[in-house]
């Protein structure tokens, strides 16, 4: 397969799921920034100081964690998104996979941070109803890229 010249329906598209994407990322930090400010609050009307990164505040460590899986898994999304764009994928093809993908993440922020699906212990059970399905959408937007790995 030949690269083809991107049509004005897939730009469009690539442009729509990345800033889609953004919205996302943006809903990560301020909900991390919301329960920094409401943890930060609630410790020191308890008297105590608050430390940022004390390791036995679950609330603290879920919020990071939400960030950090948007962070580790937001390039490879992108890069999926615009190598099937650049590949001359159809929108429509790809579009599922895409949208799963951020809902998927969007659901995990709130599993996490609002939830209680992630704690000092590790992640619960019920995360898994947000990365199943966002690690099977990045499947399904890597498999239409496979013939591009021959040489």
């Amino acid at each position: 397969r030949s690269m083809v010249q991107i049509d004005d329906g897939a730009l469009r598209f690539g442009i729509r799921i990345s800033l889609c994407y953004l919205i996302v990322f943006l809903f990560a930090i301020v909900s991390q920034t919301y329960r920094k400010f409401e943890q930060m609050f609630k410790i020191k009307k308890e008297g105590k100081r608050f430390v940022r990164w004390d390791p036995t505040n679950a609330a603290m460590m879920a919020a990071d964690r939400a960030v950090g899986n948007c962070m580790e898994w937001g390039p490879v999304f992108l890069i999926l998104i615009w190598c099937n764009i650049l590949a001359g994928e159809a929108p429509d093809t790809i579009a599922f996979s895409a949208w799963l993908w951020l809902a998927a993440r969007g659901f995990y922020i709130v599993l996490v941070i609002f939830l209680g699906s992630y704690g000092v212990g590790g992640p619960r059970v019920a995360i898994f109803l947000a990365t199943v399905p966002a690690y099977a959408a990045l499947g399904m937007l890597f498999m239409p890229l496979l013939p591009y790995l021959q040489p």
